[in-house]
């Protein structure tokens, strides 16, 4: 039984020029989408998951964001405008922190979504399929999407 959550940060998209580094590769991208959180580099050099990553962010006013990440998935389709990796950032500078808060500002969404929802997946006994539950629906004895049959809930 595993937990997740639901994006807790709104995505915005922007275009701007991204430099990022793992030992001695460095490669160019462009990113499509950014959170307080997260980003999305499109680039044909993805690292794989869980490469750490050094990230040099071009701002609209021509200063430079430096942030790190770790690659969370990294995307490669026969369509080249696809390829790319999610990065889940792990240190930010203040001017990222103010670059996203002015998007915030601009759309009036707040910096975290007040309904995040955490879910339980929980594998069948019966068929294996692995169903994901709404933790404050557990109490009301779920049952497979698949088979039917109620879940054994294990918690530890």
């Amino acid at each position: 039984m595993r937990r997740e959550k639901v994006q807790r940060h709104p995505r915005f998209t922007k275009r701007l020029e991204v430099k990022f580094t793992s030992g001695e590769n460095t490669y160019k991208g462009i990113l499509s989408n950014l959170s307080q959180s997260g980003l999305f580099i499109r680039t044909n050099r993805g690292f794989t998951p869980g490469t750490i990553i050094d990230i040099e962010l071009m701002m609209p006013d021509g200063t430079i964001s430096v942030l790190k990440g770790i690659v969370r998935r990294t995307v490669k389709t026969p369509l080249t405008i696809k390829n790319g990796m999610g990065v889940e950032l792990i240190e930010k500078d203040s001017m990222f922190m103010n670059f996203i808060k002015s998007f915030h500002e601009k759309t009036g969404t707040p910096l975290e979504k007040k309904d995040s929802k955490e879910f339980l997946i929980i594998s069948c006994s019966q068929c294996g399929v692995k169903n994901k539950v709404l933790s404050e629906k557990i109490s009301l004895g779920p049952k497979c999407g698949r088979c039917g049959i109620p879940l054994r809930i294990d918690i530890p």
